[in-house]
């Protein structure tokens, strides 16, 4: 089946249309359990996010959040870390307790373990309510990366070199990035609704990609094409070779 693709002019319009679908997730179901990404692309959405639950259009006092992945050997408090800049960005902006936020700790002495006690709770909780993710340029979904099974829950994952490359963006200086331990696939297929965000020319290819057939483990982007209720939203340029 196809994802659901909805396209808008420009960063900032995509943005608040995201922001908008996970408003009307927490205004039918407050206590909605949401998995996002760090990074880039979803941080026009942590604004409007920030912005309306500033102006009371949306309370997030009852739901939970689960990150969706990691770098190995890091952890809150460094530079660069996903749950470093998740709390940046968004968690302490709408002010989410401690008790709402499930994230892998990267610093875990059993990398294994950690991976177990995220699956148990997400099963624990029936699941992701809603997942949100961006999507790598050579098709990667959280952190699984090319050659990823299907039948993959919360995992460490071999980093691809074109993570390691595009992962310095986030650091301030050069960082070794070897492993990410992720939520997995099969948490993506089984999530209530699964939303990719993309833009810019250079996901272009990307979409096209994601969108072509064979749906194949190569490119883990077409997985979403198995999704019940996935919806891809893009700005024009993301767009422009699927129009």
């Amino acid at each position: 089946m196809t994802p659901k693709i909805s396209t808008y002019p420009d960063y900032s319009t995509m943005s608040i249309a995201a922001a908008e679908r996970v408003i009307t997730l927490l205004n039918h179901k407050p206590d909605a359990i949401l998995c996002f990404p760090s990074g880039s692309t979803p941080l026009g959405m942590f604004q409007a996010l920030v912005a309306a639950n500033q102006a009371g259009k949306v309370d997030f006092s009852k739901c939970i959040f689960v990150g969706l992945d990691e770098w190995v050997g890091l952890g809150a408090g460094d530079d660069g870390s996903c749950r470093d800049l998740l709390d940046r960005d968004f968690l302490k902006p709408i002010g989410l307790r401690d008790n709402q936020i499930v994230f892998f700790d990267g610093k875990a002495i059993d990398p294994q373990a950690e991976c177990d006690r995220i699956n148990h709770i997400v099963e624990g909780l029936g699941g992701l309510d809603l997942i949100v993710l961006g999507v790598g340029m050579n098709g990667h979904l959280a952190l699984n990366e090319p050659g990823t099974p299907w039948d993959t829950y919360a995992h460490i994952s071999e980093l691809d070199p074109v993570t390691k490359e595009v992962g310095q963006k986030y650091f301030n200086q050069p960082t070794t990035l070897t492993q990410g331990i992720t939520v997995g696939i099969r948490h993506i297929l089984e999530s209530k609704t699964a939303i990719l965000l993309a833009s810019g020319k250079s996901k272009a290819p990307v979409i096209q990609r994601a969108l072509a057939f064979p749906v194949s483990k190569d490119f883990p982007a077409t997985v979403l094409q198995n999704h019940l209720n996935a919806e891809i939203i893009l700005d024009a340029e993301a767009a422009e070779l699927i129009a």
